[in-house]
């Protein structure tokens, strides 16, 4: 039942948005009744958190087989790619990631470990890249960052429509090569 009320969850939030997100119409779209979600999310955050975790889960998912990419370069490049299709793919799921969406939600520290855990597939990229010599060296962790937060900011000004270019696939690609060459030793 758990994971028919999540799928209800992430249904309603792909088509309604976080507003559309209340236990009632949870539970109706799972075929239960609210005390269903009760039982087994304990309140409306409690499946916000779900959702959150399941978020996370795909991001780490899609960014850590970059590892069977030969090119460690290559690879780098793909989890940007990979970051920014899943956002696209769930623009509501990425508002709970990433803009908390939903007034008064917080991740516990389990839910937040999730995140980390997906930041650390690029951590892992970016370690991969510097030792392979092609990006140059330094602090692991920041140039894991500026990463994210490149792609992040183009991802989120593309969700929210704020963007002055025709094409975003190409314009995306031509500024996540730019950011990558400017990473080169």
């Amino acid at each position: 039942m758990a994971s028919a009320l999540l799928s209800a969850a992430a249904e309603i939030l792909e088509t309604a948005g976080p507003d559309g997100l209340s236990v009632r119409r949870i539970a109706a779209a799972a075929g239960v009744a609210p005390m269903g979600v009760y039982n087994h999310f304990e309140s409306k955050f409690g499946i916000i958190e779900a959702l959150y975790v399941q978020g996370f889960e795909r991001l780490r998912e899609a960014t850590a087989s970059i590892e069977e990419i030969e090119d460690p370069y290559e690879g780098l490049a793909q989890c940007g790619r990979r970051y920014r299709s899943l956002a696209l793919a769930n623009p509501m799921l990425y508002q709970i990631m990433f803009q908390r969406a939903v007034p008064g939600f917080e991740p516990s520290d389990q839910a937040y470990e999730v995140a980390v855990q997906a930041f650390g597939t690029l951590v892992n990229a970016t370690r991969r890249a510097m030792a392979a010599g092609v990006i140059a060296e330094g602090p692991l962790t920041d140039t894991a960052q500026i990463l994210w937060a490149s792609v992040h900011g183009w991802v989120s000004l593309e969700l929210l429509g704020i963007g002055f270019v025709e094409d975003q696939d190409s314009a995306f690609e031509r500024a996540h090569t730019a950011l990558l060459r400017g990473l080169r030793p």
